[in-house]
This record gives C-alpha cells, sequence and structure tokens, in this order.
C-alpha cells in the first residue's frame, strides 16, 4: 500500500528514509546538545511551509522569536507564516507569556494538553501537518516524568488523528534508561545523533514501514542547513 511521505528538504537525508518521513509518525530524534536535532526539526518545519502545510511548533527551550530569527538565518524565511503556530511554553520562565498559545507553568502538563487540542482545531484546514515537539526533555525536567510519560502517547495520538507527522526531540544522557525506553517504544522512529571533536553524525534507528541502513553517516552543519 503507497504511503505518503513527507520531504525533510535535505536531499541526502530523505534519500536514506525513502524520500520523508512516513505520514503520519511520530519520530524521536536523540542526541547531545548542538548536534543538529533541531536544525533538523526546522527545516523540516520550513519544507512543509513552502507546500503550504500548516505546523505546529511546541518550543520549550527557546522563545518563538528566538526560533524565527534562527530560521532566517539559514536563509528559511518564516517571518509572519499564519500556517507556522507556536505553543510557547518558553517564556513564563522569564515572566512573558503573551502568546494566545502559551503555557504559564510546565509543571501542570495539562496545560500543553489543552493548548495542543486548541492549535489543532483553528489549523484543520489541510490534509499533511507537521509538528515539532522541542524538547521532550525540558517537559521531563520540570513535570513530573510519571505524568509526562503518560501525556506523551496522548499527544502524539492527537497529532496523529489530526493529520500530523511530528518530531520529538530528546536530550541523550540526561535521563534514566526506562524513560528513555518508553519513549523509544511510543513512537513509529528514532534516529540518533553523535558529535567527536570535528564531525556530526546521524543513524536512522529505526523507521516504521521504510528500508533502510543502521550505519552511522556523517553530516555537516552550513549556512543552509544540514548537508548529507
Amino acid at each position: 500500500m503507497f504511503m505518503k511521505r513527507l520531504k525533510t528538504g535535505i536531499p541526502g537525508f530523505d534519500k536514506l528514509i525513502g524520500g520523508g518521513f512516513p505520514e503520519r509518525s511520530s519520530i524521536l530524534l536523540v542526541g547531545p546538545p548542538g548536534c543538529g536535532k533541531s536544525i533538523l526539526a526546522q527545516r523540516f518545519i520550513y519544507e512543509g511551509l513552502k507546500e503550504k502545510q500548516p505546523a505546529i511548533y511546541i518550543t520549550l527551550d527557546t522563545s518563538p522569536e528566538d526560533i524565527v530569527d534562527n530560521m532566517n538565518h539559514f536563509g528559511w524565511n518564516v517571518e509572519g507564516k499564519k500556517d507556522l503556530q507556536f505553543i510557547d511554553a518558553y517564556s513564563w520562565r522569564v515572566g512573558k507569556v503573551q502568546k494566545k498559545y502559551a503555557v504559564s507553568n510546565l509543571s501542570n502538563v495539562n496545560e500543553l494538553n489543552i493548548a495542543l487540542s486548541e492549535l489543532i482545531k483553528k489549523l484543520n484546514t489541510s490534509e499533511l501537518k507537521r509538528s515539532i515537539f522541542d524538547s521532550v526533555s525540558t517537559l521531563l525536567l520540570y513535570a513530573d516524568p510519571s505524568l509526562v510519560v503518560k501525556l506523551i502517547p496522548i499527544l502524539i495520538a492527537k497529532t496523529k488523528k489530526a493529520g500530523y507527522t511530528q518530531l520529538l526531540v530528546l536530550e541523550e544522557g540526561v535521563h534514566d534508561q526506562k524513560t528513555v525506553n518508553t519513549l523509544n517504544y511510543l513512537t513509529d522512529g528514532v534516529i540518533k545523533f553523535k558529535m567527536d571533536e570535528e564531525d556530526r553524525f546521524f543513524k536512522i534507528e529505526r523507521m516504521k514501514s521504510t528500508e533502510h541502513s543502521a550505519k552511522w553517516v556523517k553530516f555537516k552543519v552550513t549556512n543552509k542547513g544540514l548537508k548529507v
């Protein structure tokens, strides 16, 4: 049965996963800080916006304004695009919650759930949609991990039902193995990242409905994003 795939806009990467991420899949991006996880996620969002595909960006690690600035830095102009909507779960930490879809306290995970439900209703206008959760690690830091592990499958199911393909970012080395294994089990695919002194690598550990190599692949971060 033919499965639609959503391109990341990184030709070398898309070639390795059969043309793009499987439609309505949830993919876990795991690796150390600064390895390129968020850049991949942002490129994925931008590729969809070029095709008028709505996007939800749940940000817990930086402000929506900084994300827009970072994407503009790579030449991905998303300024003022109505198809891109943020759930701001960051700004409350600095006492600044101005976005309509915002979280005022990460310890109350239900706030995040409600904000996502409201935004999904607003953007229910296209067959293909994209979503980013950056990062699950920050939610685990501020909220009860047992509640987070129960919330994640609800958020995944909700976005899938609404037609979203979702990337979830997880920082490596800061969570117990049971939590990591659970998140691995809950998602449809896992991409791992690593770095040495000079180079960056990724490995497609698993991906539903996709033939792929499990070898480490070298990539670079350029002024235009990731290059495989």
